[in-house]
């Protein structure tokens, strides 16, 4: 069974024409040059048709380290709250991570009013030990070299009536193009046989093509008797 990467699967027809579907895909697969059996491929979408494709639910950052391969930092949210007051913007910091503090209720009414108080959310990526960065000269602050991935949960979404039935047209283009490949290769094939070496073969009961005996036909020559046999040597 062939082996194909994605864009050979999705040329052929094998995969859904849903773009969140093929991120799925390609996540599972692990990159879009990975080869996977034909096998892989069908199993992976069957899935995807019966239990849904996965979502994205968020995004990391990844690092290069020295040995050429990306590796994932860790993540640190922070939660600051700002509201408007006589005096200008007002900030009040929540602290970070999950147990982030609510503002302060007491906060509201020294302004005359209660609430109205806004949370801001930011999150900032720290990079694994060793990572690769060079320090800007300016800021002194390290550069590293990063790129951002998809993260994804165990919420799935279902395909739509209509991204069903390209999925079946898709797979009947496929199998008709693959068939048709097929048939290509095998006139090719019986083409290139008809020259080379079977191409100079004499064909049963036909003389050689230069007109000279066959080998093994004509002995050679020497029709003396031996013990009074006239045997041909």
């Amino acid at each position: 069974m062939a082996a194909l990467d994605f864009g050979m699967a999705l040329s052929r027809g094998m995969l859904p024409t849903s773009e969140k579907a093929q991120k799925d895909l390609l996540n599972l697969a692990g990159g879009r040059n990975i080869f996977k059996s034909e096998d892989w491929w069908n199993k992976a979408v069957d899935k995807q048709i019966k239990e849904g494709y996965r979502t994205v639910e968020s995004q990391n950052k990844e690092f290069l380290m020295p040995t050429g391969e990306y590796k994932a930092g860790t993540t640190q949210t922070s939660t600051s709250y700002v509201q408007s007051s006589p005096f200008g913007l007002m900030t009040y910091s929540g602290g970070s991570g999950p147990l982030a503090q609510s503002a302060p209720s007491y906060m509201g009414p020294l302004w005359g009013y209660s609430g109205g108080w806004q949370a801001r959310t930011s999150t900032s990526y720290i990079a694994p030990e060793g990572a690769i960065f060079k320090v800007d000269p300016k800021t002194k602050e390290k550069q590293y070299t990063s790129r951002f991935y998809d993260v994804y949960g165990s919420k799935r979404e279902d395909f739509t009536a209509g991204e069903l039935s390209d999925i079946t047209a898709s797979a009947k283009r496929g199998a008709e193009q693959a068939k048709r490949i097929a048939a290509e290769s095998k006139a090719t094939r019986k083409k290139r046989g008809t020259g080379g070496v079977l191409a100079k073969a004499r064909i049963e009961g036909e003389g050689p093509a230069t007109g000279l005996p066959a080998l093994g036909e004509g002995g050679l020559g020497i029709t003396g008797s031996i013990l009074g046999g006239g045997i041909k040597l």
